[in-house]
């Protein structure tokens, strides 16, 4: 009898867990979405933009890309629309044409892994969001590549434990934050007031390193 208990309880078990990691695959999954070939300068005076964000064309939803360019007339940035909102990758580029960032959204929502790269083209930072709300792990670095900050989020929040770094690899920020909100460590600086507006990178301390 115990072990008919035992083999039933294993079995839920593995259910409940395969169920968890599904829900895990899911909700890391990138959306496709197919905008069309259309591209519009940002400028353009037929281009509208609604109090909530919706672009429209002469007055009808937009699809396709805005763009904005240099005065060389190479492209310094792309936005996906469909039916009014911004919906597959914001690209922005540096002036030699390399990437800068590419940020996904779905539906007018930050969605799916954001990257970005310094001049040198060493990976700047990546991000998670979900339907605009940062989850998971958060990386950035350094134009060296030495690591800046390695934040986690669950559901927007920061949760678990938050670490940045100065250019000079001394530690800035060492805290957890628990379930119920509080933190536990070294805050050493607040991120919301850190945040370059463009890139949304941490504003770094501006020591050199040793």
């Amino acid at each position: 009898m115990n072990r008919i208990l035992l083999l039933g309880f294993l079995i839920i078990t593995m259910l409940a867990c395969e169920e968890s990691h599904s829900g895990i695959v899911n909700l890391h999954q990138e959306i496709k979405i197919d905008i069309p070939e259309v591209f519009i300068a940002a400028s353009n005076p037929m281009i509208t933009k609604k109090q909530n964000g919706d672009i429209f064309m002469d007055g009808q939803s937009f699809s396709g890309y805005l763009i904005d360019r240099y005065k060389n007339d190479t492209i310094a940035l792309k936005i996906g629309y469909l039916n009014g909102k911004q919906n597959g990758d914001m690209t922005a580029f540096y002036g030699n044409g390399d990437v800068r960032y590419v940020r996904p959204y779905f539906n007018g929502e930050k969605h799916g892994t954001h990257v970005g790269f310094h001049k040198n083209g060493v990976k700047a930072f990546e991000y998670y969001f979900v339907n605009g709300f940062s989850e998971g792990n958060h990386k950035e670095w350094y134009s060296d590549g030495e690591l800046a900050a390695d934040m986690n989020y669950v559901n927007g929040k920061e949760f678990g434990r938050q670490q940045v770094w100065r250019p000079d690899g001394k530690v800035r920020s060492n805290y957890i934050v628990r379930e119920n909100g509080r933190r536990y460590g070294l805050m050493g600086i607040k991120r919301c007031t850190k945040l370059d507006g463009v890139t949304q990178t941490v504003d770094p301390y501006k020591g050199e390193k040793q």
